[in-house]
């Protein structure tokens, strides 16, 4: 289990998943929530940003996830537009870490397997974070997304029941539903960037 493939593979997501949380704090930042920036959570450091039944859910089930940056919605500059950026910024940096990495790795000529690995498993973690944080389910960004485009209140009524959309998620991903639906769409993205 723990073998050269392993290491490779979890340096490779920890690095997509520590930029994805890292772009919803500094967007979030940039509309006026200082909320992450003062628990620490502006930052590239790993261990910040690592939820404990994550790396279990990951180790055992193949799917993790990170700790959410904090947000406080209430000191967005303006709620709607504010939420809708903080919401698309972890999706967009993992489409542009997986498109870019892409374009640049099929010009050249790996000569280390480990390089190589790498950035294989670097396109198919980003692409896996964007298409699962997609899912409009909360407490994920698609579900964010939408409910951005609604009054604050509305969030707030939705979010009530996160506890239960989360047991939702966590059956669909035991299920393997989720895992089949982000092989069906990321097979052919993978496929056009790296042709």
């Amino acid at each position: 289990m723990f073998n050269k493939t392993f290491f490779i593979s979890m340096a490779a997501l920890l690095i997509a998943i520590v930029l994805h949380e890292l772009a919803h704090g500094l967007v979030a930042y940039i509309f006026g929530d200082d909320t992450a920036k003062r628990s620490g959570r502006l930052t590239l450091n790993p261990l910040k940003h690592l939820d404990i039944f994550g790396i279990i859910s990951l180790l055992v089930f193949k799917f993790g996830w990170a700790n959410p940056v904090p947000v406080n919605s209430s000191k967005l500059k303006n709620y709607n537009v504010g939420m809708f950026f903080v919401s698309i910024a972890g999706i967009t940096i993992n489409f542009l870490l997986a498109f870019i990495t892409a374009r640049v790795a099929k010009d050249i000529s790996f000569s280390s397997e480990v390089v190589r690995d790498f950035v294989f498993y670097f396109i198919i973690y980003n692409l896996n974070l964007a298409f699962f944080n997609l899912i409009p389910l909360p407490p994920l960004d698609g579900s964010n997304i939408i409910l951005s485009f609604f009054p604050e209140t509305t969030a707030y009524e939705v979010h009530k029941y996160n506890r239960y959309t989360q047991l939702i998620l966590l059956a669909l991903i035991i299920s393997g539903a989720v895992s089949k639906f982000l092989g069906m769409v990321i097979q052919p993205v993978f496929l056009w960037m790296v042709s």
